[in-house]
């Protein structure tokens, strides 16, 4: 219940739910939307194998509802494999049209990472591999949550810390931490959006728009920082602390 954190309440929960629906189990309705595609593997788990043994329940989705705070575990595991991939892809996006205008000036402008372009293929592969890690590392999660902890895990565990960073750790530590990667992975998931909004309305990349000019170009570079640079060093800018 208190989330490895000494407290009652989610880390980064800060009560807002006004449609509540944290406490609606929609991970039903889809498995069993998803199960309709699948006749052979959605037959009914009371079906017997040979010698009269039942057939193992796990996997199939029950009628019965589910208590509130599973629910909210699984929403909550969610946000955060989601919120690890957004925070992959806020940081290599905008890198990777960085390095597209630094070594292939020609073709920069005419190529955006949603309506495609010659790019440089580096990076794309880097963020390949890290997603078929991670997707490894919930196999790998899965399997434990399967056969050893049951329903008793944290939201996002991958059961690996070969840096034993939480090893030794007291609750209050591992709170804030969790909750730091929760906000992140929220701001990385908003970040994102805005890329794909961008791109997709100007047709230009993220790093050549004058909007984000101070994300991405260098601080000298800028226009209006370049005058006050240029006022500084003349002697000529008002000292507004008199």
């Amino acid at each position: 219940a208190d989330a490895g954190g000494g407290s009652k309440n989610p880390p980064a929960d800060f009560g807002f739910d006004p449609l509540e629906l944290s406490t609606k189990d929609y991970f039903k309705q889809v498995q069993k939307f998803v199960l309709n595609f699948f006749p052979e593997s959605n037959k009914r788990p009371e079906q017997e194998l040979e010698g009269g043994a039942a057939m193992p329940t796990a996997g199939f989705v029950g009628e019965e509802a589910r208590p509130p705070a599973l629910i909210m575990r699984d929403y909550r595991e969610a946000e955060i494999r989601h919120g690890r991939l957004a925070m992959l892809a806020a940081v290599i996006w905008p890198l990777q049209e960085i390095l597209d205008r630094l070594f292939i000036p020609n073709s920069f402008g005419s190529t955006t990472v949603i309506y495609g372009g010659p790019t440089l293929p580096y990076l794309p592969l880097i963020m390949t591999f890290l997603m078929l890690n991670l997707g490894y590392l919930d196999i790998y999660s899965s399997e434990i949550k399967r056969n050893e902890s049951g329903d008793a895990f944290l939201p996002g565990e991958c059961f690996w810390d070969p840096l034993c960073i939480l090893e030794g750790t007291p609750d209050s530590m591992k709170r804030n931490m969790q909750e730091r990667e929760i906000l992140n992975g929220r701001a990385a998931m908003i970040a994102v959006a805005a890329y794909i909004f961008e791109e997709a309305m100007t047709h230009q990349p993220i790093v050549s728009l004058p909007t984000n000019a101070l994300l991405f170009e260098p601080a000298y570079q800028i226009p209006f920082i370049q005058q006050w640079l240029d006022c500084v060093a003349m002697g000529q800018c008002i000292d507004y602390r008199l």
